[in-house]
């Protein structure tokens, strides 16, 4: 059954809830002066179109009251206050081709979004038509385009294009929150942090797909607590994770850490064979090197997840063929030894992810752990071809007329 999504901003006063005639549940994204505290949820039973204040009120207190009363208490005694960080300027980049309609819902969102200096910058990579470019051209917002298929030549574009030194990226199916950007600027606050990441929440939860995908498959970045990651202490296991640190929906960073560690890959992710990973692998490289990268809760975003089984059951199958790529990658950049890789690969990821869920996959269905399966079976094969084309389009680019033979080396064109 869907679920209706809400937010309720517990320092204001309380709204009945509406429009729930066809919801028997109802998630709710509890908040405390913009932090993100907790989700509540509240069933509709018999179902009825409104829920009074007051017993949404009784819902949140009931499941969320610990929390909130110990903010509540720290801000009373001036244990906690709102931190004086720095606004610095920020460049945000949203990558898109041929996803229009998508896109006027996340720009709308963007330019809502409460920041003092910020510039926006739309990548319309290798599009089909010129309907993106008409759109953005009636906003305030810079239009650039990018031939390369691909997404992380549209990254790459985008940090060429960015003005200033941080660099926020997301995508045209996301819905950034007001604080979004004040939330990354909290991240960067520390100077050693080189990227910051934080919560993606579920825009919708109408259809069983995206339930599926929230809750069996776990969603994105799902964490409300704030963390460093110090890529100097983290073993490998943890290390080849780094999809448990960042992802390409809601992410952002220093423009100096692209000096020290490279670009985005450009034959992994969206727009080439692997499908994939190319927001892991970069999390990855940074973390490798031993810099840190920071969570911030407060950095959050609404993401609207596939609709349909059969999009679910592509993206899955895309996230497989791109992790496996991302491993090959991490193989043939040596940041980590090639036998912790073989074992990560064989123990973690095949044994402990997918073979143990086909085994016992809940109500999470087993035709789309198969899916993901099949995807990194498929992963060798994508990413040779990913590395050839990423070659040709590098060699096109530089003017060269020769066909090359060797694929590039991991870690993007400078």
């Amino acid at each position: 059954m869907p679920a209706k999504l809400i937010e309720v901003e517990f320092s204001e006063p309380i709204n009945p809830i509406k429009g729930l005639e066809r919801y028997e549940k109802i998630r709710i994204l509890v908040r405390y002066r913009g932090l993100p505290v907790h989700w509540a949820e509240m069933y509709n039973s018999p179902w009825q179109a409104i829920i009074p204040a007051e017993k949404v009120r009784s819902a949140i207190f009931e499941q969320v009251g610990d929390k909130l009363a110990k903010l509540i208490l720290a801000e009373q005694l001036g244990l906690k206050t709102e931190p004086n960080y720095p606004l610095p300027p920020i460049s945000v980049v949203i990558c898109t081709r041929d996803r229009t309609d998508l896109l006027e819902g996340a720009l709308a969102a963007i330019l809502a979004v409460d920041y003092p200096n910020r510039e926006i910058i739309v990548v319309d990579n290798a599009p089909s038509t010129t309907s993106t470019a008409e759109l953005v051209a009636r906003l305030p917002i810079r239009y650039v385009k990018e031939e390369r298929p691909g997404l992380d030549w549209a990254r790459n574009r985008g940090i060429a294009e960015a003005s200033h030194e941080i660099i926020a990226f997301t995508d045209d199916d996301v819905r950034p929150d007001g604080g979004w950007l004040r939330g990354i600027a909290a991240g960067f606050a520390n100077p050693q942090i080189m990227a910051v990441s934080g919560l993606v929440a579920p825009a919708e939860l109408e259809t069983e797909a995206q339930i599926q995908y929230e809750f069996g498959y776990g969603g994105m970045l799902q964490y409300l607590h704030s963390f460093v990651v110090d890529g100097s202490k983290l073993p490998v296991k943890n290390l080849l994770w780094a999809s448990a640190y960042g992802v390409g929906a809601n992410m952002a960073f220093r423009r100096q850490v692209f000096a020290e560690v490279g670009n985005f890959d450009p034959a992994l992710d969206v727009g080439t064979p692997t499908r994939g990973a190319g927001d892991i692998e970069m999390f990855h490289r940074i973390l490798a090197k031993g810099y840190s990268t920071f969570y911030e809760p407060r950095a959050f975003v609404w993401h609207v997840h596939r609709r349909s089984g059969e999009a679910l059951s592509k993206q899955l199958r895309d996230n497989g063929r791109g992790f496996g790529a991302y491993l090959l990658t991490c193989d043939r950049n040596r940041t980590v030894p090639r036998l912790e890789i073989i074992k990560f690969a064989l123990s973690e990821w095949l044994n402990g992810w997918i073979i143990k869920r086909l085994r016992y996959p809940g109500w999470f269905p087993r035709k789309l752990i198969l899916s993901e399966l099949l995807g990194g079976l498929q992963s060798p094969f994508a990413y040779r071809e990913a590395q050839l084309q990423a070659r040709k389009l590098a060699a096109l680019s530089e003017g060269e007329s020769e066909e090359v033979e060797e694929p590039i080396m991991a870690g993007g064109v400078q």
